[in-house]
């Protein structure tokens, strides 16, 4: 399953983005991981462990930016909450 169009979830203009991103991604995790050649490595002859742990890695870290993303949204809904309460008070 594509996660941009079939979630919808990224807007069209950026959908062509997202698999080079992923990439570099990869790539950055795996060279923090120790294995900077990682694009060009042949991944068959990585053992399994090696490659989990980047795509672990890499899940890790998406979902760690999602929960800050959640967040910081719902953070500025409490806020924009409040403020209308304030204002809803100061006109009464």
């Amino acid at each position: 399953m594509k996660v941009t169009s079939a979630t919808g979830l990224v807007p069209g203009e950026l959908q062509q983005y997202v698999y080079p991103a992923l990439e570099e991604f990869k790539n950055e995790m795996a060279a923090e991981l120790g294995m900077p050649d990682y694009a060009n490595i042949d991944k068959g002859e990585l053992p399994s462990r090696q490659n989990g742990k980047v795509g672990g890695g890499m899940t890790k870290k998406m979902v760690a930016f999602a929960e800050a993303v959640l967040a910081w949204n719902y953070k500025n809904r409490m806020l924009q909450d409040q403020r209308n309460n304030v204002q809803l008070a100061l006109e009464d």
